[in-house]
């Protein structure tokens, strides 16, 4: 009966051990193909960036941009944050920005460098939204308008945005980030290639060390906080080798709220943006794609590899702890409400992205953690070999380094954010990060996808779905 026992539990040991060890090759199969990708396609995009100097959708027959900035207790940097977006060269472009509630003195900032006034125009409510106290429009800026409304969160504030927007594209911006002064120049062109495009989504990169002054052209270091550091190697591995794989099979899976250009009628047909998600734009993406998918429209969702956002990332572990965790239990929502997506009928995107999001993005804390914990309990009670743990163990260390060099050599070869005397400094940090810093990451996942599960209340609200939230429908217009 013993032997039979140990005999039994050893093969369903190298069954589950193997099983593992196939999830780690598909995982990282994924980022190679995508890496791959992505270096087949940027010398395309750096030739056109080159030879162009003016930009051919610097015109004034480009469509025009709203750009919609929410802001919340943003009083230390929102005047920097919109003088550097006056300073846009674009065409034809407006700039709303929404005074979401703060409780600081964020629109008496504003008031005050702008010189605001009562706006004369009209508010239409397409989007129903939290209470609108006052709109005011700059007397030194007649493309800057400012609302003020009741707190309702930032999927609620950018849904007040569009109510006041004029303009068919919109860019959604955030208050603390930085933008290229030819921002919208280079998100629009993938409009102007295919007229299917309706969502565009844009590089972001980690601008902590630089210090922006209001409408100067923003450079970016790298940050001296090993921290952040290492968030600077996450932010080059999601742009430049992973959503750069995606986009061109229309199978990108996010567009960054930071830095998306979205066409207004999907936004409007799409219902605005959902107001009951920790975030907002991965589920607005994947509602995108939902309604597209289900009402037969032709479309694609481009991606502009150009670093154009410089965005602050946390430095100090709780913060950065708080930070996954919320952003895992985002992508916890948005793989139940649009579960349907998956092996739909989406093509790539159903079949590819979210079976990558639902097993090697959403389920990967259980797995990853779950797998080193059952590895190391099984060889301790000598089911497996120490000397062939490590040798698996290594295997998974020099893939995670692979893909973390592909990406850094990608920036190199691409639109150099950063200097090459930096280069070595990013290869030491994607070392290092292997060392606890992932561990911590994958941690700070896990305990993002509990609090869904048990749903667990955020700042006393317990509003946010759940398991057993319903699926979104698109609803077919006439």
């Amino acid at each position: 009966m013993s032997v039979d026992f140990h005999a039994t539990m050893g093969a369903v040991v190298v069954f589950i051990e193997t099983g593992l060890f196939f999830y780690f090759l598909v995982i990282n199969g994924y980022y190679a193909f995508t890496g791959s990708v992505a270096l087949f396609r940027l010398p395309g995009f750096v030739k056109m960036h080159l030879a162009d100097p003016v930009r051919r959708s610097n015109s004034t027959l480009d469509r025009p941009v709203t750009m919609l900035v929410p802001a919340f207790n943003e009083r230390e940097i929102i005047v920097t944050s919109v003088r550097s977006m006056l300073a846009l060269e674009y065409v034809n472009f407006e700039i709303v920005v929404i005074n979401d509630g703060s409780t600081d003195d964020t629109l008496e900032r504003l008031h005050e460098a702008f010189d605001l006034e009562p706006y004369e125009g009209i508010y239409r409510v397409e989007l129903p939204t939290e209470e609108v106290r006052e709109v005011y429009q700059s007397r030194l800026h007649p493309e800057l308008r400012v609302i003020d409304k009741a707190n309702g969160g930032k999927g609620d504030a950018l849904n007040a945005g569009i109510n006041l927007s004029r303009y068919p594209l919109l860019f959604t911006a955030d208050a603390d980030s930085y933008y290229h002064r030819q921002t919208l120049q280079w998100m629009v062109e993938p409009f102007q290639r295919d007229r299917r495009t309706v969502v565009v989504g844009g590089a972001v990169a980690v601008g902590n060390a630089s210090t922006p002054v209001d409408d100067k052209p923003f450079s970016p270091s790298l940050p001296k906080n090993m921290m952040q550091l290492f968030q600077v190697l996450e932010y080059l591995r999601a742009f430049l080798a992973t959503r750069m794989g995606f986009a061109p099979f229309n199978a990108l899976g996010i567009v960054s709220g930071a830095c998306g250009l979205w066409r207004r009628d999907i936004i409007i047909a799409c219902e605005g943006f959902r107001t009951d998600t920790i975030w907002e734009d991965m589920e607005m993406t994947l509602r995108v794609h939902n309604y597209c998918i289900n009402t037969g429209q032709p479309y694609r969702i481009a991606f502009s590899p150009f670093p154009v956002c410089w965005t602050d990332v946390p430095a100090s572990p709780k913060v950065l702890y708080n930070q996954r965790k919320g952003w895992h239990r985002h992508l916890s929502e948005c793989v139940m409400i649009h579960r349907k997506l998956l092996f739909g009928n989406g093509g790539v995107f159903s079949w590819v992205t979210m079976p990558y999001l639902v097993f090697f993005e959403w389920l990967a804390p259980v797995v990853v953690i779950g797998g080193v914990i059952f590895s190391l309990l099984m060889a301790a009670l000598g089911y497996l070999d120490w000397n062939t743990q490590w040798w698996l163990l290594g295997l998974v260390f020099m893939l995670a380094m692979f893909g973390s060099i592909i990406s850094i050599l990608l920036d190199e070869i691409s639109f150099t954010a950063y200097r090459l005397s930096q280069v070595w400094v990013l290869f030491a940090a994607a070392l290092l990060e292997n060392f606890g810093y992932r561990q911590f990451v994958m941690v700070a996942n896990l305990s993002g996808l509990l609090a869904w599960i048990f749903r667990r209340p955020i700042r006393g609200n317990t509003k946010y779905p759940g398991l057993f939230v319903a699926p979104w429908v698109p609803k077919r217009r006439d």
